[in-house]
């Protein structure tokens, strides 16, 4: 049987441009209202360089996007969901994952894994189902298929993606980077690591990766990872003006494989609006869960309390609010006397809330590093931007759950300035 569809959908990024794609070829070649322009052209004066008109503003968006394995005589499931949260303001994108397995409350159907809300009740229901594990009402809905997936992405040109290497460890080093066959699903991956350009079959099997031929498999976490990278680099490297004809080219190969509830202009002016975000920008989260056992089936049991946290800093990030109360250490680095204590300050002063200051274990370092563990990337960023300096990176995995503990170390080298 035909493994389920383990896909990002960002397609209406690039895609799901085209489900409109006429329209948006009167607004970006043809303003609307200028001579020429269709008898169907609503009557305004809207233009591509004007302001998103046709999005609802004040507040942030919630888009639904949706992978579905659907054949004839079977509804399929959606065994990859992510919610797109994109603040028309600001001009932040936040990407959140929600694994198949979570169990969560689907509308008249009981307790099940969020993946059987598409088989029970197709798009309404997963909508309904996603809301209700917001707490939130969502904006608009993308549906892509298979087809739809490896279509759009050949009619782009294909993607750029750093494969890494999931198999090395598992192998001992005898296999590297993705290699899986699926003959009842039609699914064969074959992929080595590093940089390399893919296709369409190639970048699907990309993001539907989990289990390795060779045993073993990557969790939930990451393959998330990958969709939100492969999301990353597409938006990167597609959604630019000298991309529009293939835009307009992978919407009219895609059209029967997409469903969306956008109007046309509404696609538009959200085109307008990914095409300012800076793909290095966007936010990634995936719904923190545990594991459980029910009956002797496995789900993914959701952890509440990380959960509200995680949605509280997709909150902050989109209205351009960073977080300060994590744990900053601050160590000298190079030597110079009380150079520690300064950069501490110079972060107390800019509302950091817990930070102290100690020598390194060594001096003579040149550059200041910033090494961010936890969810703190971002906070990671604003140390930097304060102190004028420093490279920004994540910590390396500890034994013992250390590297869960959001905190940040600072190593402060030849290169910082204290302030005035």
């Amino acid at each position: 049987m035909r493994t389920s569809l383990d896909y990002v959908l960002y397609l209406f990024a690039a895609v799901v441009v085209v489900g409109g794609a006429f329209g948006i070829y009167d607004a970006v070649g043809n303003p609307i209202n200028a001579p020429g322009a269709g008898s169907s052209s609503p009557n305004t004066t809207t233009s591509w360089s004007e302001s998103l008109s046709h999005l609802p503003t004040g507040r942030v968006l919630r888009i639904v996007i949706i992978g579905a394995d659907e054949r004839p005589k079977d509804p399929g499931r959606s065994d990859t969901l992510m919610v797109a949260f994109v603040n028309p303001t600001t001009k932040k994108l936040a990407l959140l994952s929600i694994p198949r397995d979570l169990r969560v409350p689907i509308p008249g159907h009981g307790s099940n894994k969020i993946n059987a809300a598409f088989a029970e009740g197709g798009t309404d229901l997963t909508v309904e189902t996603v809301e209700k594990l917001l707490d939130q009402n969502t904006d608009y809905y993308v549906k892509v298929n298979l087809e739809g997936f490896v279509k759009a992405v050949d009619a782009l040109g294909g993607v750029d993606i750093t494969v890494p290497d999931c198999e090395g460890q598992m192998t001992g080093g005898r296999h590297h980077g993705m290699h899986y066959d699926d003959n009842n699903g039609n699914l064969h991956i074959s992929l080595e690591p590093g940089r390399q350009h893919l296709n369409g079959e190639q970048a699907m099997g990309f993001v539907r990766y989990r289990h390795s031929k060779y045993g073993d498999a990557i969790s939930d976490f990451q393959r998330a990872e990958n969709q939100q990278t492969f999301i990353k680099e597409l938006v990167k490297q597609k959604l630019r003006i000298t991309q529009f004809r293939r835009l307009l080219k992978a919407g009219r190969q895609v059209l029967d494989y997409v469903e969306y509830d956008f109007k046309w202009l509404e696609v538009v002016d959200m085109l307008k609006l990914l095409r300012s975000i800076n793909p290095s920008e966007i936010y990634t989260a995936t719904v923190p869960v545990g594991d459980l056992k029910i009956g002797g089936i496995y789900y993914a049991a959701l952890r509440e309390s990380a959960f509200h946290d995680e949605l509280s800093r997709i909150d902050d990030y989109l209205y351009g609010r960073i977080r300060t109360d994590c744990p900053v250490m601050v160590y000298n680095g190079c030597g110079k006397a009380g150079i520690a204590r300064s950069a501490a300050q110079q972060l107390q002063d800019a509302g950091f809330e817990q930070v102290t200051a100690d020598n390194a274990d060594e001096f003579g370092h040149k550059r200041t590093t910033i090494i961010y563990y936890g969810d703190t990337r971002y906070i990671a960023r604003r140390a930097a931007e304060t102190i004028a300096c420093g490279r920004v990176s994540a910590g390396k995995a500890r034994s013992g759950g250390e590297d869960d503990v959001e905190r940040l170390e600072i190593t402060v080298g030849d290169d910082y300035q204290p302030a005035d």
